[in-house]
Formats: structure tokens, C-alpha cells, sequence
């Protein structure tokens, strides 16, 4: 077996774990890969908006919060051990057996008939998408020569956001024109389909046969990556990005649609300003970091992504569309400049018999990125809230939306500063390059 136009070293250890002859593309494998991250990220955003139609027809209280946080929780618990069973067993059967898992937990969701039913049908869901998140970065590093490895991580990034960002307004048309259990049955099809193509376009390979060190435990997979100053650094910089942009989806529908008062349509308008930035800036850094290196861009996008930070905390309660259209969009255009020469890096900086562990702890950083980054936001809008009223607030104040606005200019001007701790540190990384 051999990829096409992979390395000498890629096809040398494919070949002693498939039959001779088996020839495997690694655009193939790149769109299989990319269309179960897309799928798994789209369900851990998709279920925002159908929340309250669940909570009435289950007759749920507060507690139907678990139904979009369980999934998260499962996700982050289940990472970093299915990256590690991805070095031992071969990523591409666990990342299909996430295929499998998340498929069978979609329809469990899809066939709930009450809220704990849901409940443990969206853990079964998250640790599906854990098996598939911890190994799909490691399965295109080994598809993807060097010099071709920028661009390939640049449509994973545009994948994961794309999915991230469109939940919200795939799940408001099904819920809208169908019933809430389709936003989960819609994956089923998929997910079978995703299986059998898989079967033919990835490389079923395992690695106790190829030559790699399968027996390392997961601890000595976390002191080889860690043990790397790059890793450690990759690993902040991605951290810092995601928890920014968990913060920001956090906030901005609270602007757009009280403090602003656009309609829920025009806000689920408005936030497609970052997907589709980053549809279209994500390839196109990924392709320029393959031809001038990874450590400029990452540095040009962090930097991009302070502007648009702090350019979003300038907003007012009267701002036009036009400007929240082009500041929101820059804020997006930074991320998607970082993310894809960020995600090379990370994986370049972590040894080869380590690299399922790896794209477990990116998956982990950033689902746990944006679950601080969410949490760290209520915080101090709420907290910046409640001293301008000089009592507690936990929620928009009627008829005060100077009050609201105090706490959103806030909240941005302390991701701006977070945002350029990233900055100075993927400059030291560039200074750090340059002289080795």
C-alpha cells in the first residue's frame, strides 16, 4: 500500500500493514476525515437553538442545560485516552469506530422519548466524537507530506469552525420547518455513509505492525509531547484562540439580540460572518504557510485577530450592520490566518509514535478553550454588570442596555489583552525559528 505523493517514510511503513498493490489518496482521505469532524462539530453547537422546544415537549426544567453540556463534558473526558488507543491500535479503526459511536448515539437522541433518555444518548454521542476528534489531525499528518501539510490542516480548521459556527443556523431551519429529534436524525444517513466510504479511502493500518513504539503508555505519550517547548507553545496559543472564540459566541447573540435588538433571524445572519470568513481565509493560509513557513502567519493572524477584538468592543447600541459585518469578520479572518499553520505546527512539534495523543490534546484544547473561554465571559459580563447597577445581575436589564454595553466593552478588551499574550509568545516562537 502506499499513499499518494507522501513521504518515503509514510509509504515505507504503510506498506508492511496492507496488501501489496493498495494504492490510497490522500485527498480521499482528507474529505472522508473532514466530513465526520465537520458532522461532530456541528452537534456540539446545533442544539443551542433548539433548547427551548426540548425543554417544553420533555416538560424539562433548568436541567436541560445537561443536553448541550454532557456533550462537551463526555468529549473532553474521552480525548486524551482514545488519542492515546489511536497510537496503539491505528487511528483510522478508532477514528471509525467514533464514526460508529457517534452514529448510534444520533439515533438514540433522535428516538428519546425523555430527558435522561437524551441525556445519556448525547454522552454516547460525545465520546463518539472523542474517538473520531483524537485521531482525525493524526491520520492527515501521516496522509500529508511536509510541504503539503499547511493547506491540508488549513480545511480541517475551515471544517471545525464552519461546524462550530453553523450549528446554530442549521438547527433554527430543522427545528423550524421539521421536529427538534431531526437536528439528530439528519446524522444517521451521514454517518452510515461516512462508514462505508471510510472503509475504502483510509488506511486500515496498525501500528504494532509498522514499527512503532504501540506499547508507550499514555503518560509517556504526555512527557514526550509536552516534554517539547514548542508543543507546550502551540498547545497555549491554540488554547488562548479557542477560549476567545467560545467567549465571543458566547456574547455576541446577547448584543445582536438585546442590547442591539435584531430579530433571532438577522442575528443567525450576522453570525455567518465567521463561518464564512473562515471558509475562505482557512485554505488560503494553510496553502501560503506551506510556501513561507508556519511561524509568520500564526503570528500575522494573532495579531489580525487583537484588531478585530478590540475593533468588536468599540460597538455601540446603534452600531450599523455594515460595521459589526466587517469587524466581526476581521475578528474571524485573524483566527482562520492562525488556526491552519497553528495545527501543523502542533503536529510537527510531536513525535511520530505520539501523534494520535496529540490530536487527542488539540481536540481537548479546544473544546476546553471555548468551555473556560464561555465560563470566563459570564463571569465578567455579569460581574462588570452587576457593579455598574451596584447590585447582583445575571441577566440583560430591561431598559438599560448602556448597562449590558459596559460589560460587553469589557469582556472584549480582556480577550484583546489575552489575545496578545498569544501574540507575544508565537513572536518568541518566530525569533526562536529564525535563529536555529
Amino acid at each position: 500500500m502506499a499513499i499518494e505523493h507522501g513521504s518515503e517514510k509514510q509509504v515505507g511503513r504503510a506498506e508492511t500493514g496492507a496488501p501489496l498493490g493498495r494504492t490510497y489518496n490522500k485527498w480521499a482521505i482528507l474529505v472522508t476525515v473532514l466530513v465526520m469532524t465537520f458532522m461532530v462539530c456541528l452537534d456540539s453547537s446545533i442544539v443551542t437553538v433548539a433548547l427551548p422546544v426540548m425543554q417544553k415537549e420533555l416538560g424539562a426544567g433548568d436541567e436541560i442545560q445537561w443536553v448541550s453540556s454532557i456533550y462537551l463534558v463526555a468529549t473532553c473526558i474521552a480525548l486524551l485516552p482514545f488519542g492515546r488507543l489511536g497510537d496503539k491500535l491505528g487511528k483510522v479503526y478508532v477514528f471509525q469506530a467514533g464514526v460508529v459511536g457517534f452514529t448510534l448515539g444520533s439515533l438514540l437522541c433522535g428516538l428519546s422519548s425523555s430527558l435522561p433518555m437524551l441525556v445519556v444518548a448525547r454522552a454516547v454521542q460525545g465520546v463518539g466524537c472523542a474517538l473520531a476528534m483524537a485521531n482525525n489531525m493524526g491520520i492527515i499528518t501521516e496522509a500529508f507530506p511536509a510541504r503539503e501539510r499547511g493547506r491540508a490542516m488549513g480545511f480541517l480548521s475551515t471544517a471545525v469552525a464552519l461546524g462550530m459556527m453553523a450549528g446554530p443556523v442549521f438547527g433554527g431551519i430543522i427545528v423550524s420547518s421539521w421536529v427538534w429529534e431531526g437536528i439528530f436524525l439528519i446524522n444517521v444517513p451521514v454517518g452510515v455513509v461516512s462508514f462505508l466510504v471510510g472503509l475504502r479511502t483510509l488506511p486500515h493500518v496498525h501500528p504494532m505492525r509498522d514499527g512503532h513504539r504501540a506499547g508507550l503508555s499514555m503518560l509517556g505519550s504526555a512527557r514526550l509531547c509536552f516534554g517539547s517547548p514548542e508543543f507546550r507553545l502551540n498547545f497555549l496559543t491554540m488554547f488562548i484562540v479557542f477560549a476567545g472564540i467560545g467567549a465571543s459566541e458566547f456574547v455576541l447573540p446577547f448584543y445582536f439580540q438585546d442590547a442591539h435588538g435584531f430579530t433571532a433571524t438577522v442575528s443567525g445572519l450576522l453570525f455567518l460572518a465567521l463561518p464564512v470568513t473562515n471558509a475562505v481565509v482557512g485554505p488560503v493560509s494553510g496553502t501560503v504557510s506551506d510556501r513561507v513557513g508556519c511561524e509568520v502567519p500564526t503570528m500575522v493572524g494573532l495579531a489580525v485577530y487583537v484588531c478585530g477584538l478590540l475593533l468588536v468592543g468599540t460597538f455601540g447600541i446603534e452600531s450599523p450592520v455594515v460595521q459589526i459585518v466587517l469587524c466581526v469578520g476581521l475578528m474571524s479572518c485573524g483566527t482562520s490566518i492562525f488556526q491552519s499553520p497553528n495545527n501543523a505546527l502542533f503536529m510537527d512539534s510531536a513525535p511520530l509514535e505520539a501523534l494520535g495523543f496529540a490530536g487527542s490534546v488539540s481536540g481537548l484544547a479546544r473544546y476546553a478553550g471555548m468551555a473556560i473561554g464561555i465560563s470566563g465571559c459570564s463571569a465578567l459580563l455579569y460581574g462588570r454588570m452587576s457593579a455598574e447597577m451596584g447590585r447582583t445581575v445575571t441577566h440583560f436589564v430591561e431598559g438599560r442596555p448602556e448597562v449590558f454595553m459596559a460589560g460587553f466593552t469589557f469582556v472584549f478588551h480582556v480577550l484583546a489583552c489575552v489575545a496578545a499574550v498569544g501574540l507575544v509568545l508565537t513572536a518568541v516562537r518566530w525569533r526562536r525559528a529564525r535563529a536555529r
